[in-house]
């Protein structure tokens, strides 16, 4: 077998956060990457897995433990190494030329090797045309084929993506998925290793040589499983279906525990965030719980017609809330649930407003609130407070989440004119 091209060595990763408290986002992480393997990094949002990246490849430094490039001990950021970001990354000023451009700064390449290698990037993932077009005038797959070539154009050994197909439509995210599999699979290219970043199990099995499933709080490596299957890969083969099926198997623990005793439930309430689910839906849920009883993960995916990592969010918001368990892989509606499905708009609001002043982030926005100047909190103090203390999710997401959850139960009043909270019981003019 050969020497890893990547090791991680007992990798943690911790960060301050207010209240002179550490919040532990990675925990004893050892993991080998081979010569010409993709890597799938797969698991619940807040499970470290684009920070475990970023550590890979030098971007972050690790709170303990060491990576090792080549068997040298890895410091500062991997020249070898190419990353594709999420949400393009594109400077809105720049043409394509110009932010393509951008990833040979300091490569001390002469004028003539850098045309060539944008040139040859441009024709490799399509943007032949668009050179002098600006990111506005770009759909979202053309801007994510910017931020392809940007990674490509140094020449990488190791490919990042993080979470690329993620804001993309589905036939979009499909081609460009392929392309990478031809790229990784030429022998043209520099491409040996490819580190992904995914919620998709689908995508996971698409792509990955080896997938690495991680648990949450804090991220740690749940269990890696290899993925023998022959490119080009068949989502409909029998095999990728057996594969699909033991890793949704794998990820329901990892994503839907066991409730456990009630006062480990609570513990867990009172810590987390609500997951990236509406109140409609989560509401929707429990109405089909109540005509179909007690119904097994895989068969509601089909009833309700979600993409399974959704419904996950969707069940784990209504057992945060207690409004349903999960034991196995089977969702049954709580005595709590049944209580809110059966009471007026009135009731359910009220119900509602006690579970969130239960759960943490919920409870620092209320002080926050309490603690302001005219207990009107603005929202741009509220969003740093939530970046500082959840650095692992996505603030913007989350206060958005936290607003029509808390105007819903009334538990304050949200002014989008002002923009800033504050509380239910007091006379703001609000819009």
């Amino acid at each position: 077998m050969e020497a890893p091209i990547l090791e991680a060595r007992e990798v943690g990763v911790t960060f301050d956060v207010a209240g002179n408290k550490r919040l532990e986002i990675l925990h004893q992480i050892n993991l080998q990457v081979r010569p010409h393997e993709v890597i799938s990094f797969l698991g619940p949002s807040g499970c470290g897995k684009s920070t475990l990246v970023r550590v890979l490849i030098g971007l972050q430094k690790p709170t303990r433990g060491e990576v090792l490039y080549k068997g040298d001990r890895l410091n500062g950021i991997n020249p070898s190494a190419g990353l594709v970001f999420q949400n393009f990354a594109l400077f809105p000023w720049l043409t394509v030329h110009q932010n393509i451009a951008l990833g040979t700064t300091h490569r001390g390449m002469s004028m003539e090797e850098n045309q060539s290698r944008i040139d040859k990037v441009i024709n490799v993932v399509g943007l032949q045309g668009f050179e002098e077009a600006f990111p506005r005038e770009l759909s979202g797959g053309m801007k994510q084929r910017v931020g392809l070539a940007r990674a490509l154009v140094v020449e990488p050994e190791i490919l990042c993506l993080d979470e690329p197909f993620s804001a993309l439509d589905v036939l979009t995210s499909e081609t460009l998925r392929n392309e990478i599999v031809d790229l990784y699979l030429s022998k043209e290219s520099t491409v040996d290793t490819v580190l992904t970043v995914t919620h998709s199990v689908t995508e996971a099995i698409f792509m990955a040589t080896r997938i690495v499933v991680l648990a949450a709080h804090p991220g740690s490596i749940r269990t890696i499983i290899d993925n023998p299957l022959p490119y080009p890969r068949d989502e409909h083969a029998p095999e990728f279906m057996r594969m699909t099926q033991r890793l949704h198997a794998i990820l329901t623990q990892t994503y839907l525990p066991d409730e456990g005793p009630p006062q480990v439930a609570a513990a867990k309430a009172a810590a987390e965030t609500i997951p990236n689910a509406t109140i409609s839906s989560t509401v929707g849920l429990l109405e089909i719980l109540e005509n179909e009883g007690e119904t097994d993960l895989f068969q509601l995916a089909k009833l309700v017609d979600q993409n399974f990592a959704h419904l996950l969010l969707i069940v784990k918001t209504a057992e945060l809330l207690g409004w349903v368990t999960t034991p196995g892989q089977r969702v049954q509606m709580t005595v709590e649930g049944r209580a809110f499905l059966a009471a007026d708009v009135n009731g359910r609001k009220k119900l509602l407003n006690q579970k969130l002043r239960e759960i943490r982030v919920f409870q620092i926005v209320l002080t926050m609130i309490n603690n302001s100047e005219g207990h009107e909190l603005l929202e741009e103090d509220a969003l740093t407070q939530l970046a500082m203390t959840y650095p692992h999710e996505k603030p913007t997401q989350m206060l958005r989440l936290v607003i029509g959850w808390g105007r819903y139960a009334e538990l304050f009043k949200y002014s989008s004119t002002r923009k800033a909270f504050y509380l239910a019981n007091e006379n703001h003019s609000a819009q």
